[in-house]
């Protein structure tokens, strides 16, 4: 304490006096002589260790000085970022997605025959193509173990984005050195050929006609690795083409199972074609497409128990928006 009390006064520590020589041998003597000289060191030795109070009352008050810290500068408020320039009026408006665990587009179409909603292909830095990258790593997570994957878009409604949706992924895939394969089995409304700027025939109802070999089917695509297998001319009577659907395309999916590493299937509209909706089971994971509005429709809701009924692996559903 006394310590403490000459930091605090600046007064010069106070040592007791000696207490009266008594009669002692000479060992002992020798041993207070030694302890007067370690007091005397342990005094010279406080006199030079300074304290600092830290606190307050109630609380720490000594501790050992520390270095002086630098001054801290005044904190400055950052800036407010500028609002971000509006896009031109006549730019394209690209189709954007997110992807769910369980809109149409207005850009023409560019010079050399692709779509120009497939931004994945002709602007592959753009932020909407950075989205089909995060469906790709989606999917791939959710599918990490198989070496050749079947996958099936469908939709509750028309106009959905399903094809562009299909479309874009395949080419984010194939930028990665895959095998990609997308397969247009809306043979009711086929769009995939016609946005890859390929012939719409022959395709899938050729090759289950048995009219064409199903390798002379096959068309490249824009970037290499990707293939396409266009929907084909559908005939008059639909009823034998869609039997074969029912019939057929599972057989012809895993034969194309040993020569891509990814098949996605456009599914179309569901409930169009019941036969095509039957084959669910076969894929890999069925994926629904759907405007972002229309996510809580009744229609949607049934969609996806439907799905399960027929035994497919609904392994969630990609949103929408323009």
């Amino acid at each position: 304490m006394s310590r403490v009390f000459s930091a605090m006064t600046g007064t010069a520590a106070v040592r007791p006096a000696p207490a009266a020589p008594v009669e002692s041998d000479a060992d002992t003597d020798l041993e207070l002589e030694e302890a007067l000289a370690a007091d005397a060191r342990f005094v010279a030795a406080d006199a030079g260790a300074p304290f600092v109070e830290i606190g307050g009352p109630g609380g720490a008050v000594f501790s050992p000085a520390k270095p002086k810290a630098e001054p801290r500068p005044f904190p400055r408020i950052a800036p407010q970022p500028a609002a971000p320039t509006p896009p031109p009026a006549d730019a394209p408006t690209f189709l954007s997605v997110k992807f769910h665990d369980v809109l149409p587009r207005t850009a023409p179409r560019a010079p050399g025959g692709a779509d120009a909603g497939l931004v994945a292909l002709h602007l592959p830095e753009h932020p909407i193509a950075g989205e089909y990258r995060t469906l790709r790593d989606e999917i791939a997570r959710q599918l990490p173990d198989g070496t050749s994957r079947v996958l099936a878009f469908t939709a509750a409604a028309p106009e959905a984005g399903l094809s562009t949706v299909l479309l874009n992924l395949a080419v984010t895939l194939a930028r990665d050195g895959q095998k990609v394969l997308a397969l247009d089995a809306n043979v009711t409304r086929p769009a995939l050929a016609h946005k890859l700027g390929l012939r719409g025939a022959p395709g899938l109802a050729e090759a289950l006609g048995g009219s064409v070999p199903l390798a002379w089917a096959l068309q490249p695509g824009p970037v290499p690795g990707l293939q396409a297998l266009a929907a084909g001319t559908a005939p008059d009577d639909f009823a034998p083409l869609a039997a074969a659907l029912g019939r057929d395309l599972p057989k012809l999916l895993a034969q194309l199972r040993q020569w891509f590493d990814w098949v996605l299937v456009d599914a179309g509209v569901w409930g169009v074609v019941p036969e095509r909706d039957s084959t669910c089971p076969v894929a890999d994971a069925v994926y629904l497409v759907t405007r972002d509005a229309d996510a809580e429709r009744p229609e949607f809701a049934g969609l996806r128990g439907w799905v399960k009924q027929l035994g497919g692996q609904l392994r969630g559903y990609v949103a929408t928006r323009a």
